[in-house]
């Protein structure tokens, strides 16, 4: 209301929450899709990402929000963390994320030269092929990953999920499904989130 730009920043995503607070948080996040430059979130240990859409066009992506990389390892995880690239603090700014870097110490090279060891595991805009990090821009990888969901594009996104702890032929049809449906709706307990993936057929 005020034509800002505003970046939420919290541990919890939305879909892990309450659901009523989730769906309430999603009509909001609707409502300010203007206004929202940027989420992110942790807690789950995991890389991945959320969309929101439109709530009366289902196809029209409003945000989305990251879920980025935990230092710590969890259960088959690599530790990782991510830079973020944005849009700098000046007159017009969009405040949007440009890029993001992501860096895994992996563990098992580490522990063979028992030493710690990092190493670059992806950009986004590369490892994707995207222009830009839009909403927009993450639903065209969602209905890519969608039209070929056994395909190495989803066997990367697997990948990257698991901070490249392990690769895409560890993720069957059933696996990649449920993921790419994780992925589709931030939204808790939303029970239409995977109706327009493809069953097994």
């Amino acid at each position: 209301d005020h034509e800002e730009k505003v970046h939420i920043i919290g541990h919890h995503p939305p879909r892990s929450c309450l659901a009523s607070f989730g769906w309430n948080f999603y009509k909001i996040v609707n409502r300010y899709e203007n206004t929202i430059a940027g989420q992110f979130y942790g807690h789950s240990h995991l890389d991945e990402f959320l969309m929101f859409y439109d709530e009366e066009n289902r196809t029209r992506p409003v945000s989305m929000a990251y879920m980025g990389p935990s230092l710590t390892t969890s259960s088959y995880l690599n530790p990782g963390y991510r830079v973020y690239s944005m849009d700098g603090d000046y007159e017009g700014s969009s405040f949007w994320t440009l890029d993001h870097r992501t860096v895994i110490m992996n563990l098992t090279a580490s522990n063979m030269y028992n030493r710690t060891i990092f190493t670059d595991e992806y950009d986004a805009r590369d490892a994707y092929q995207m222009e830009n990090l839009f909403p927009n821009d993450w639903d065209n990888v969602v209905q890519r990953a969608k039209s070929d969901i056994d395909g190495p594009l989803m066997g990367l996104i697997y990948q990257y999920y698991t901070k490249s702890y392990a690769d895409g032929s560890q993720c069957d049809h059933n696996c990649r499904r449920g993921l790419l449906c994780s992925y589709l709706t931030a939204r808790a307990d939303d029970p239409h989130a995977c109706d327009s993936i493809p069953t097994f057929v």
